[in-house]
């Protein structure tokens, strides 16, 4: 079996969760036996292909492959459809099964929708990004080639770090992490005024873009009292950042499954989550709060009741999954859609 991962992506532009999910379905599909390979334009001997695994809906080639005899698989990130308003969601729905009721040689010029006929499975993260899709898109999307498979997280990844020392950092002995982009998206300036607020100390990790001004108000936000950022910090000083904190916070606009927050669950400590559709979906949930980040004091009040009982588990907040163990739920998929013929 030979599989090409396609995407359009500039990982340099937009570092992330979609990098990473690449790279460890590289890494550990590989691993079963599989010929996986990143998509090279300008490589003819990758005609050989039995499946292209599409991480953007790329409408002319999976047409392409399809007239070609290629199986195609979608991973679908809807991560801010989801998290719309009910409201919203239902004008959008009826946009589009509007554009779906046109001739098709109009339709196909508006948008990535057209790609989803092109697909012999639909991926989605967590549930409520699929029943939004189906929802919008009933025309579209053929509720049986769908599937849903989590995100997870790498444990080669955790416990490095036993030559570090969390004291050099000089944060308090009780602290919160947050581990995301410094984004708009990720409401990075809302949490370090609420920390202020609440005089909780929060860890910040992530990369930024220095030329955002979004990250200059983010950066104008740390004291080094309540809100530290070590900035883009290397895998081992993250371990030792993550792994002693007593709690994670992310108050993200959107997400679909949000491989920090894995990442965070396999650390065994609680999560304060959006309350939103995409931090809803996670299974089998014991130890995961929500903020409703929109209303000032009662998200402050939030933060500051989940730091009191923030504490260590001995257990994960949820079920999370390792790479590994996605990898084989890929796999058997990848083999489904080719026996379908």
């Amino acid at each position: 079996m030979k599989v090409i991962l396609h995407d359009s992506t500039c990982a340099f532009l937009t570092p992330g969760g979609k990098t990473t999910h690449a790279h460890k379905l590289l890494q550990e599909i590989s691993k079963l036996g599989v010929d996986i390979q990143f998509a090279r334009w300008w490589d003819e001997s990758q005609s050989d292909v039995d499946i292209i695994h599409f991480l953007d809906p790329a409408v002319n080639l999976a047409r392409q492959a399809k007239a070609r005899g290629i199986k195609t698989f979608y991973s679908m990130i809807f991560d801010f459809a989801s998290s719309l308003s009910n409201s919203k969601k239902y004008a959008q729905s009826i946009k589009y099964r509007l554009f779906a009721k046109l001739p098709k040689r109009i339709s196909q010029c508006f948008g990535f929708w057209n790609a989803l006929p092109y697909f012999d499975r639909i991926q989605f993260m967590h549930k409520y990004d699929k029943i939004t899709a189906l929802k919008y898109f009933p025309s579209y999307i053929d509720q049986s080639k769908t599937i849903i498979i989590p995100h997870a997280y790498d444990p080669s990844e955790m416990y490095i770090s036993d030559e570090l020392r969390i004291g050099e950092k000089g944060y308090p002995g009780k602290y919160l992490v947050s581990c995301a982009n410094i984004s708009e998206r990720k409401q990075s300036v809302l949490l370090a005024r609420y920390a202020k607020l609440a005089k909780v100390p929060i860890v910040f990790m992530g990369s930024r873009n220095i030329n955002d001004p979004y990250f200059h108000r983010f950066e104008a936000e740390v004291d080094n009292k309540y809100v530290f950022y070590p900035g883009y910090v290397s895998r081992e000083w993250r371990d030792c950042i993550e792994r002693n904190a007593s709690g994670y916070v992310l108050l993200s606009l959107s997400e679909s499954g949000c491989i920090a927050v894995y990442e965070a669950a396999a650390y065994k400590i609680p999560l304060l989550l959006s309350n939103l559709p995409w931090a809803w979906g996670y299974d089998a949930a014991t130890d995961i709060s929500f903020c409703d980040f929109k209303f000032r004091d009662r998200a402050v009040e939030q933060l500051s009741i989940f730091y009191t009982n923030a504490a260590k588990l001995d257990h994960m907040p949820f079920n999370a999954l390792t790479w590994a163990d996605v990898a084989k739920i890929y796999v058997e998929e990848y083999k489904k859609i080719l026996a379908d013929g």
